[in-house]
């Protein structure tokens, strides 16, 4: 009897698993996962050792066996192609969600965590050193005029000062805004800058990054406009804040456009003149871009991705003969591209003049090696394979290691020389 309770509880698990595989293919495969799957069961199966889920993919006819021997030189944490890196995991013991976004910033002697939904933690540099899994964190209080609830697209540390972006109802109109707080046990924040546009498509997210542009002290700020097959027009239109690279000034509140032509830029970063950013494609297309002033990036002329369902909807394919600037790199297949960094060369000596460039779906990091300090061609791109979405990423110069936010866990996880 006991025997046959057995046999049957491991059917029914066996059961629960392939209709979670099923569902987890066709929400994959639709545009924006508008298919929804149980995010429990889901994060319980990704919980499960490799071994059974490979087995489960295979006998549920999502792989076969010859997918097991495809993988011809690559390297899993910590072996990559030329160092051992090692990936320690730290838990924060706040609430979670079903997805738990959230970004990181460094101040002083301090991360400070910032969940998408606007909670804020400070953790100390000697607690991310520690063998413990579980770290001791500080909640930030916020001010009560900020609403709690509201949606956090980025942060950004300059000075004494966090700087957020989010969006705000007012009557019928949605518009993107930056508030900015002192850094203390409490946050009490003041508008910025209101975009006086209204959004018209949703908005996921809006990057920030600190640049100094033509003597003025300033923040440089991502808009995107896309959803699916609604491309949108206002990424050519110079009279729209949206599809744009803004330059704002600190003093003034007076922003211009600094670039044009994007579609939903997931990643931004800047190293002294040097401005690299990230971008959504269509079903395709994820592209690494080197942003310019007044360069004209092409989106949605072209585009190396392609329309998730409506044939009538094309894209131009080269950008350089149609007057665009061309992607440094372009991912086809799409790899949900996020956030990247420059990495300094004092990480390892064998990870010169290289970019980490993180994924969503794609649940890797990439190393995007360049040729030069100039940035402008890349040499090869090696695949790090981590398991979990990763929303954000930084560099902690003070102990030399890589901070990533892990989307599905919630987990700070700390890339190190092993």
């Amino acid at each position: 009897m006991f025997k046959k309770k057995m046999i049957f509880g491991l059917l029914v698990i066996i059961l629960l698993i392939l209709m979670t595989i099923f569902a987890i293919d066709k929400a994959a495969n639709s545009p924006k996962y508008q298919t929804k799957i149980n995010p429990i069961i889901l994060n319980k199966f990704f919980l499960l050792p490799d071994f059974i889920k490979s087995s489960v993919m295979i006998i549920s006819g999502r792989r076969s066996f010859s997918n097991l021997f495809n993988d011809y030189n690559v390297k899993f944490i910590p072996e990559t192609q030329y160092i051992k890196i090692k990936l320690d995991r730290k838990k924060i013991n706040y609430k979670k969600k079903n997805r738990n976004s959230f970004y990181v910033e460094i101040y002083k002697e301090d991360l400070i965590v910032t969940t998408k939904n606007s909670e804020f933690y400070k953790i100390n540099f000697n607690e991310l050193e520690k063998k413990e899994k579980q770290i001791k964190f500080t909640k930030l209080e916020i001010d009560k005029s900020f609403n709690n609830d509201r949606a956090i697209f980025d942060t950004l540390v300059l000075n004494d000062k966090i700087y957020i972006t989010t969006k705000t109802r007012y009557d019928n109109c949605t518009k993107l805004e930056i508030y900015s707080a002192k850094i203390q046990n409490k946050l009490n924040f003041e508008i910025l800058k209101s975009f006086d546009e209204c959004v018209s498509i949703g908005m996921g997210t809006s990057r920030l990054e600190s640049f100094r542009f033509k003597e003025k002290e300033g923040i440089l700020i991502t808009t995107q406009d896309s959803d699916n097959d609604q491309p949108g027009t206002k990424p050519q239109n110079d009279n729209s804040i949206f599809g744009k690279v803004l330059f704002l000034d600190i003093e003034t509140k007076e922003f211009k456009i600094f670039s044009k032509g994007h579609r939903n830029a997931q990643g931004l970063f800047v190293k002294n003149d040097i401005i690299l950013s990230t971008e959504h494609g269509p079903k395709g297309g994820d592209e690494i871009n080197k942003i310019e002033y007044k360069k004209n990036y092409g989106w949605p002329i072209a585009s190396y991705g392609k329309s998730y369902s409506k044939e009538n909807l094309k894209y131009l394919k080269s950008h350089k003969d149609n007057g665009f600037q061309e992607p440094l790199y372009a991912f086809v297949p799409s790899i949900g591209i996020s956030q990247l960094i420059i990495l300094p060369d004092t990480f390892n000596p064998e990870w010169q003049s290289s970019a980490l460039v993180t994924s969503l779906n794609d649940r890797s990091i990439y190393r995007v090696k360049f040729e030069d300090k100039s940035f402008n061609k890349i040499t090869y791109i090696e695949k790090i394979y981590i398991g979990e979405r990763i929303r954000d990423i930084k560099y902690v110069d003070k102990l030399n290691f890589i901070v990533v936010a892990l989307e599905r866990t919630g987990d700070i996880g700390i890339l190190k020389n092993y």
